[in-house]
């Protein structure tokens, strides 16, 4: 789960810079381009957590860490010209499949505990999804300006020195999702008391 923070923090503030200032959009127009992901997100909380009660853990998690290596992957390879729709596409994938992923990690992970420690669990995963989205946003800003500043004193133009910057970050983002890809082959179906704490969301 913190590995997945990382990858989706870092991703989350490329894209609307990619978009903005690579692409020339405005806060609303981006906003309205990553729209349809964040809302798929939240909507499938409810429908992720009763498929978990169902199917278990890995049959969620492996498909979808997959689905985040594959939208990082995607979006290591933007352009000046990329179209919209794939933009939005990769974006939404991405988003699904995180929303597939944290809930049954997250339940897995109060699953494992005894019942009177779910608190402290809780407390515990809150903080790593806050230090991790912190600790991913830093490598992935610093990159991608260390790789731009690179470029431009090369005599490359400041647009095409940003875009190729941003790549190498993302290119970092698909990176971590290969430990996700990796982590979640470990991962179990239940966790051992899971009967006692059903999928949450």
């Amino acid at each position: 789960m913190s590995v997945s923070f990382m990858a989706m923090l870092g991703s989350m503030i490329l894209l609307p810079l990619y978009l903005q200032n690579i692409r020339g959009l405005s806060a609303l127009q981006t906003g309205l381009l990553m729209m349809p992901g964040g809302l798929a997100m939240g909507l499938l909380g409810p429908t992720v957590g009763r498929l978990f009660d169902r199917f278990g853990g890995r049959v969620l998690v492996i498909p979808d860490a997959i689905g985040i290596m594959l939208a990082l992957a995607g979006f290591t390879q933007v352009t000046m010209t990329m179209p919209y729709w794939q933009l939005l596409g990769l974006h939404a994938l991405l988003m699904v499949s995180l929303a597939a992923t944290f809930t049954p990690v997250f339940t897995l992970g109060l699953g494992a505990v005894p019942p009177h420690l779910y608190s402290h669990g809780s407390s515990i995963l809150s903080t790593l999804q806050q230090v991790s989205a912190a600790f991913g946003t830093a490598p992935v800003i610093t990159m991608m300006s260390a790789r731009a500043d690179v470029l431009k004193s090369a005599g490359v133009t400041e647009a095409l020195a940003n875009l190729d910057g941003m790549r190498v970050a993302f290119i970092l983002g698909a990176v971590l999702s290969v430990a996700v890809v990796v982590t979640a082959l470990l991962l179990p179906a239940r966790a051992d008391n899971s009967g006692e704490f059903h999928g949450v969301g």
